[in-house]
């Protein structure tokens, strides 16, 4: 008898144990996706279809022809927007030549992130600036990333929130640029949702001489994922 009971107590401990493991997993927390999240992808050799499809091989020396749009959390204090390319020279395109442009929001506030390996032509005023905010002239070194707020058009009124810079890896044809969250005024489990670029989509690359005008051959990437920044 003392057996049976030792048996029977056995396979009751058995059922306890594989009725509680599925409880047990489902209090698991799902973890955040470790490494880059791509939030939007572009075709490859569309560059410049917006003027004329024949110009397309003229991307790779630019630096301009879109395939991916990226978001990577390295430490709780940084969110990298990454751009990958088809090609990327050394030079990062064009220097002054060439700009990036991510249009984005941060729990629905709009935010342009725009910029290239060079933009010593806008470092002393960015002609899109309200004249009365307009920062002082100073060296905005290489790879600057302006991040502007407001209506960014010839005359304003636009204002700059924060400078990152960027890092131009020829290797890979990725453009990454790490801004702070408190820039952002972001936080873990806030959204970073798509806006809408001066091409119509939400990040361009195209040929800039001071400013970018809309009949210039560019390539354009549409985002419509929204990306919440991991707790």
């Amino acid at each position: 008898m003392r057996s049976k009971s030792i048996v029977s107590l056995l396979l009751i401990a058995l059922v306890a144990g594989l009725m509680a493991a599925p409880a047990a997993q489902a209090k698991k927390k799902k973890k955040a996706p470790k490494g880059p999240v791509v939030v939007g992808v572009d075709e490859a050799g569309d560059w410049g279809c917006n003027v004329d499809c024949g110009l397309a091989p003229i991307s790779a020396a630019l630096g301009q022809d879109l395939l991916e749009a990226s978001f990577n959390v390295p430490d709780k204090e940084t969110l990298e927007f990454i751009i990958k390319l088809d090609a990327l020279p050394p030079t990062g395109g064009i220097p002054e030549s060439s700009r990036y442009t991510w249009e984005f929001t941060v729990d629905g506030r709009a935010i342009q992130l725009s910029g290239g390996f060079t933009e010593y032509a806008r470092g002393v005023c960015n002609p899109t600036y309200n004249p009365t905010i307009c920062p002082p002239p100073r060296d905005p070194g290489t790879a600057p990333f302006f991040l502007r707020v407001g209506g960014c058009t010839v005359g304003g009124p636009c204002e700059e929130i924060g400078l990152a810079h960027g890092v131009f890896d020829a290797a890979t044809a990725t453009i990454t640029i790490p801004v702070p969250l408190e820039v952002l005024e972001a936080k873990p489990g806030s959204k970073i949702g798509p806006g809408v670029s001066l091409f119509g989509g939400s990040i361009y690359a195209a040929p800039a001489a001071v400013i970018t005008n809309a009949s210039l051959p560019a390539d354009n990437l549409i985002i419509l994922d929204t990306y919440t920044i991991p707790k």
